[in-house]
């Protein structure tokens, strides 16, 4: 080995030879550091591989051996290109060579190809090496294999942009598609048109059949939908049975009303499912750039609007947005005007959902979840409200009303003798950004008395991203006050995992759509294990939403998810039903009825 390297550097006489006396002691030393050295770089787990001026390799370790799997013999003589796998551009290349002639250190994730033919992804640093007169004479690269963060990052891109079940581009990815082709036809002077689609009756196909047969179907309406629209991409699934085409014209079809009544016609076809034929139509609502809105957010509110008038027309039918159209329904304006006076008049009520352990089924944490009871309108649905109150700016009121009352009643529910339950709190993106929130964190801990480590604030990624700069400011601040920070639906939004490393975060909370498919999907199934293992590699807690199967909480338990949420467990309580879970009579079990009519999975006090 000490020939080796010394030969790799062009230097081929004996550290030995022509030691003048004086020096022996230094030059014993010198060879036992030589020593040394040899002995780290061939058991380092990195690849290190030394090259001349000219890249013709020198020397490789075993390492350098295991990822490439070219022995040292194959190897040296020749050069790295050896191991290209002709993914990256000549350009890239030349930056290489033009940052280490100059005398710099290049670092960036290679794709390579192993002597077998697979390819690998090797994080790498190639570092120049100068004589005693500061001449370049050769370079010594270091490397280490991360294809398997690499799949993952890669996996987690395709799962932040496409839709699982259907293979179909998501909600995130159609807005980006949105905008780049209201950017193009603005260039060009061009038109096109928005077809907002929604199934009809679809609930009854799933009531009947359950939601294994529901996937199925929706899965063949996205290959209907893309077969009859031709244009690779145009289509997208925004959630639920709801999907979107953009369409620009082609030379079959010139206008999205051609295209709509195509479509129409095509789904009086049935589709086969489970050895049955069953039928669904679709309503659509056209909205047309630049005509019918010249922005993303008015597009697409009103090919919504025309949606619900062709369905408010009889289904299996389309409608072209008009002004006419536009005000919303006479029940929203209702429901909005009630809305701006339900915190004063006392009509919110924070409900509890727990989240447990699955070996014992221990509650260990608890969400808290905003409903409404409206004297007018009834009870009012999440889904129905909570965008309204993101409209108006009540979020932002009602947000802190959330927070302080949750954190008052838990505190209250505590036990002598028990482990207090970590509560969970959702943070819209207007409160994120309020420079008050700091502020409201720390005063109701203060009124309160609940224990900071004992709050978990849960943030969405898109938060991370709007502004990145100022979130990891807040996140910091929050950290500051030793409040727990978590991200809900862990994998619907962005794409990279640098976040995760840069800001304080605690918790990932995996999507529920991700756990409903796990026992039909094996897609779903990979999603899942590699968040936990992600997780689990970056030293944070995971917690999955949406259990409602007793498979799917034997498939999260081999996993390894340590915390668990859903109506398998329990549905969303109030206060009272809350504390009975925590402090059930005479005995530590709990006998709450699932959503789906059986007995619960008994819930252990800690």
């Amino acid at each position: 080995m000490k020939l080796q390297l010394h030969k790799a550097f062009g230097r081929e006489t004996s550290v030995s030879e022509h030691i003048r006396p004086a020096e022996a002691k230094d030059q014993r030393e010198m060879s036992e550091h030589l020593r040394m050295l040899a002995h780290a770089v061939m058991q380092t787990d990195d690849a290190v591989m030394i090259t001349t001026v000219f890249g013709i390799i020198q020397f490789v370790n075993p390492a350098f051996e295991r990822y490439t799997g070219y022995c040292a013999q194959e190897a040296v003589g020749r050069t790295p290109a050896l191991v290209k796998s002709g993914e990256h551009p000549s350009v890239f290349f030349a930056e290489l060579w033009k940052t280490v002639r100059n005398g710099k250190v290049f670092r960036a994730v290679f794709t390579n190809r192993h002597k077998s033919g697979k390819i690998y992804y090797e994080e790498k640093t190639i570092t120049p090496i100068r004589d005693a007169g500061e001449e370049i004479t050769h370079f010594v690269s270091t490397g280490r294999d991360v294809s398997s963060r690499v799949l993952a990052e890669a996996r987690l891109d395709y799962l932040a942009h496409y839709d699982v079940l259907t293979q179909l581009p998501n909600r995130r990815l159609f807005m980006t598609r949105l905008d780049l082709a209201i950017s193009r036809c603005q260039r060009d002077s061009t038109k096109f048109a928005l077809l907002f689609i929604d199934l009809d009756r679809f609930k009854r196909i799933n009531d009947a059949l359950g939601n294994a047969a529901g996937d199925k179907m929706l899965a063949k309406v996205a290959s209907r939908l893309c077969e009859i629209a031709h244009v690779p991409g145009s289509v997208a699934r925004l959630g639920g049975d709801e999907f979107t085409i953009i369409f620009e014209s082609s030379k079959s079809l010139k206008t999205g009303s051609q295209l709509a009544e195509a479509l129409i016609a095509a789904f009086a076809d049935p589709f086969e499912i489970e050895d049955r034929e069953l039928f669904t139509g679709i309503s659509i609502g056209i909205a047309a750039y630049p005509d019918d809105g010249e922005d993303i957010e008015s597009l697409i509110r009103h090919a919504d609007i025309a949606m619900h008038q062709a369905k408010s027309q009889g289904r299996s039918t389309y409608v072209n947005f008009s002004p006419v159209m536009e005000g919303g329904t006479p029940e929203d304006l209702s429901i909005e005007a009630s809305l701006r006076s339900a915190l004063k008049n006392a009509e919110f009520e924070v409900y509890y959902q727990p989240i447990v352990r699955p070996g014992d089924q221990r509650i260990v944490a608890v969400e808290a979840l905003l409903r409404w009871h409206s004297p007018q309108h009834g009870e009012v649905p999440p889904s129905r409200f909570i965008t309204m109150l993101e409209e108006t700016g009540l979020i932002a009121p009602v947000g802190r009303w959330v927070l302080e009352t949750a954190c008052a009643e838990i505190k209250a529910l505590e036990q002598p003798g028990l482990e207090p339950v970590i509560l969970a709190v959702n943070i819209s993106g207007r409160q994120f950004r309020d420079g008050k929130l700091i502020n409201d964190v720390r005063h109701i801990l203060q009124t309160t008395g609940l224990a900071a480590a004992q709050l978990e604030l849960e943030i969405t990624e898109s938060i991370l991203i709007e502004d990145a700069s100022a979130a990891g400011k807040t996140l910091v601040e929050l950290a500051a006050l030793g409040v727990r920070l978590a991200i809900d639906d862990f994998g619907t939004g962005y794409s990279s995992l640098s976040y995760l490393r840069r800001f304080p975060i605690n918790t990932l909370k995996i999507d529920r759509s991700f756990v409903t498919e796990m026992e039909s999907s094996p897609d779903a199934v990979a999603i899942v294990k590699t968040i936990i293992s992600l997780a689990d590699n970056l030293g944070l807690e995971i917690v999955a939403e949406g259990v409602e199967t007793a498979g799917q909480l034997a498939l999260l338990s081999a996993f390894g998810c340590a915390k668990l949420q859903g109506y398998l467990f329990s549905r969303p309580l109030p206060l009272a039903g809350f504390s009975r879970l925590l402090n059930p009579p005479g005995a530590g079990y709990v006998t709450e009825m699932a959503g789906s009519g059986e007995e619960a999975l008994k819930l252990v006090v800690r």
